[in-house]
């Protein structure tokens, strides 16, 4: 997955080249991450396929704008030939809808049986139980969203009884009542039945 990041804002030519020498270093199949909140760069769905045209081994995109229409234009210009794959929380449902090959989550980390219960239920087409799986993590996706996510995780796994550490400085730790919120979120997620 290579993300384009940069403190200087680079042209779609600097990308393409970016992207191409990644590839010609490696042997595996690149994943482009379009994450504009956290690179400064927005890669535009006619560019992203114009990328996978050029580059052979760009054949995945997880799409993190968090706008449902980029997901429904990448499936139509790429005729469901480029995977995309969801990478924002909210969005999980709406993007398998929309022809997303999976879904890019932390959430796993925390609530592993229902992100998996989730894919399997819109691998079969039972929309009725994906939008009640869905609804049942809605607080805890929401919650990751509004903080920042490697603190979220890790406060998260602490309280399963997993002590993964603390974040990477400049980031911090959560505060004492976000871990006490996540907590709550996660009780009344986790005693919910799994239909």
């Amino acid at each position: 997955m290579v993300l384009p990041m940069s403190y200087w804002k680079f042209s779609e030519r600097e990308i393409l080249q970016h992207y191409g020498a990644i590839a010609d270093a490696i042997s595996l199949p690149i994943m482009v991450y379009n994450n504009p909140a956290t690179s400064g760069i927005d890669l535009l769905p006619k560019f992203i396929m114009q990328m996978a045209k050029a580059i052979p081994k760009v054949t995945m995109v997880k799409e993190s704008t968090g706008d449902i229409q980029r997901m429904h234009r990448l499936q139509e210009l790429s005729d469901g030939t480029l995977r995309f794959y969801n990478g924002s929380n909210p969005l999980a449902l709406v993007s398998f809808a929309a022809g997303a090959s999976g879904w890019c989550t932390a959430a796993h980390h925390l609530i592993p049986d229902l992100t998996l219960a989730l894919y399997n239920a819109m691998l079969v087409n039972d929309l009725a139980n994906a939008q009640q799986i869905f609804d049942q993590q809605l607080p805890l996706l929401q919650f990751i969203v509004s903080h920042h996510l490697p603190a979220t995780i890790k406060a998260g796994l602490k309280l399963l009884g997993l002590d993964v550490g603390v974040p990477r400085l400049p980031l911090l730790a959560l505060e004492k009542t976000a871990v006490q919120n996540l907590e709550a979120i996660l009780n009344q997620v986790r005693i919910q039945p799994l239909t």
